[in-house]
């Protein structure tokens, strides 16, 4: 396994990988320095999230060990690679789309479990009320709401502002 450490705005990232594909991005507020590794994908990795949080990055294009990941985990998962930067959905809106509607808190679970933070970009998952429902991530929903504003949306209250409104 191939690992190295990012210091970020919102914390460290701990990014791993095993036979060329990352296997898991998680922050840490704290993070103890790890033996690392200069293999081509974590430096991809490195060079995308610093271009992410210095706003030059909005699509990650990084080999993910999805064969790690199964059924419906998966199915939701893959909906959540496909939110464009800056914008939103929600819960039940990816229920719908992988054929399970009302299956929300399933749902919530499997983003919950993310392996990849920022890259399959969770935080951009959201109540059907505009609300910030959860967050695994350390800072929970501090954490989020930095990254969405970062994303160019505006928080009040614990709940997403809509644009031009």
């Amino acid at each position: 396994m191939d690992v190295t450490n990012l210091k970020t705005a919102v914390g460290w990232f701990r990014i791993e990988a095993f036979a060329g594909e990352l296997t898991r991005v998680d922050l840490f507020t704290e993070l103890e320095p790890a033996a690392e590794s200069a293999s081509a994908v974590l430096q991809g990795a490195v060079q995308q999230l610093q271009a992410y949080f210095d706003g030059r990055l909005h699509r990650f294009l990084l080999p993910l060990a999805w064969r790690n990941i199964e059924g419906f985990r998966r199915e939701v998962l893959q909906v959540v690679a496909g939110v464009p930067f800056g914008e939103l959905m929600s819960y039940g809106e990816i229920a719908k789309l992988v054929g399970k509607p009302g299956a929300s808190q399933a749902v919530g679970a499997a983003v919950g479990s993310n392996p990849w933070l920022i890259v399959v970009p969770c935080h951009r998952v959201i109540g059907s009320d505009r609300k910030l429902h959860g967050f695994s991530a350390p800072g929970g929903l501090e954490t989020k709401t930095w990254l969405l504003r970062h994303e160019g949306h505006e928080i009040i209250g614990g709940k997403v502002s809509l644009k031009g409104s």
